[in-house]
């Protein structure tokens, strides 16, 4: 295999990621729950009313993911403004404000406990014992970035900063995959006050199904550690540490999509087997004030500082809670020290 073989097999991959990108923005009306057509709040029988060479390579890759993403929003915002005319043309008001609550243990599926997190300290240990015993044997000059044709265009002096880095990306995977990870444990949960059971489990097996996901990938990308590791200390080449990272990225998209065609935000595909007689009914609450431009959350009154995405999967944060900004400052924070610990190790 030449060296330029994986690096154009990751390239292929890049390349996938924004038709794979486009799919699954295309497909996010249809995994929504029902009640929530374009970010707004429906009654059930009118949801379906609704429905150089390498800069040159990089910089295409980006417009078009911007594009893409930009271009979904544009379109998911005249759609909601469509909705929502629409919606009061016909009245749709929530008759009151419903919601349902269990008392004792909850017989559903939960997510993860937290606890798996402790499956990134054996990752760290082993990339920090590499970086220890292989030091010696360290070549006087490292690889940081090579080119399309895999010849390597910049070098790194050997330095403990050097052997030190990959432990810190393993550590940067494990803080926020981790906090991701709470965030699901501590979010508000998705559910139908006029199906209270059904939904509470559908939301369980989506939530379950996401940690598990999320546990996962993050084991997946924190095992680049070692590999970073090793092609610092001259034992893997740059081009052949591309099959990993490779083999990573595919497994990633492929999972990612797959989960999110079973399960529906909110586990609403699940929901939509369980309740097949198509019951519809008024609105049991109706929150769309509280949600600008469809995606972000601001509720100074709702004490829940995360809950479910209303437009994609996933989850969201409450901007009207002070703790979310301190929450936001506090991620910006830890990036901009990762990334100036970069600079400063490399």
């Amino acid at each position: 295999m030449s060296a330029t073989t994986p690096m154009l097999l990751l390239l292929g991959l890049l390349t996938l990621v924004v038709p794979l990108m486009g799919v699954t923005m295309a497909l996010t009306p249809y995994l929504m729950p029902k009640r929530e057509c374009f970010a707004v709040t429906v009654p059930d029988d009118a949801a379906a009313l609704a429905l150089d060479p390498e800069h040159a390579f990089v910089a295409a890759l980006v417009a078009a993911a911007l594009v893409l993403c930009l271009g979904g929003y544009g379109l998911m915002l005249y759609f909601r403004a469509k909705v929502q005319r629409y919606k009061k043309a016909q009245g749709w008001v929530a008759e009151g404000r419903r919601s349902a609550g269990f008392v004792g243990d909850e017989p559903f599926p939960k997510p993860l406990s937290l606890a798996w997190g402790l499956l990134y300290v054996p990752v760290i240990l082993i990339t920090l014992t590499m970086g220890i015993v292989g030091y010696p044997a360290m070549p006087d000059k490292v690889p940081l970035h090579m080119d399309l044709a895999g010849k390597v265009t910049e070098w790194a002096d050997k330095s403990s900063g050097i052997a030190a880095f990959p432990v810190l990306f393993v550590v940067l995977i494990a803080v926020c995959l981790t906090v991701a990870h709470w965030m699901i444990l501590r979010s508000k949960k998705g559910s139908d006050p006029a199906m209270p059971a059904a939904s509470a489990w559908a939301y369980g097996m989506f939530a379950r199904a996401q940690s598990v996901m999320l546990v996962g990938m993050g084991l997946l990308v924190s095992l680049l550690g070692p590999v970073i590791q090793l092609t610092f200390l001259g034992v893997l080449s740059m081009a052949q540490a591309l099959v990993p990272i490779g083999v990573v990225v595919a497994v990633i998209l492929v999972a990612s999509t797959a989960v999110s065609l079973v399960y529906g935000q909110n586990g609403s595909r699940l929901l939509a087997r369980v309740s097949a007689d198509g019951r519809g009914g008024a609105m049991p609450r109706d929150n769309d004030r509280y949600w600008k431009g469809g995606i972000f959350y601001v509720n100074p009154d709702d004490p829940a500082l995360f809950l479910p995405e209303r437009f994609g999967i996933g989850w969201t944060i409450n901007l009207g809670r002070p703790a979310a900004w301190a929450f936001v400052v506090g991620f910006a924070l830890v990036i901009a020290g990762f990334i100036a610990a970069s600079f400063l190790l490399t």
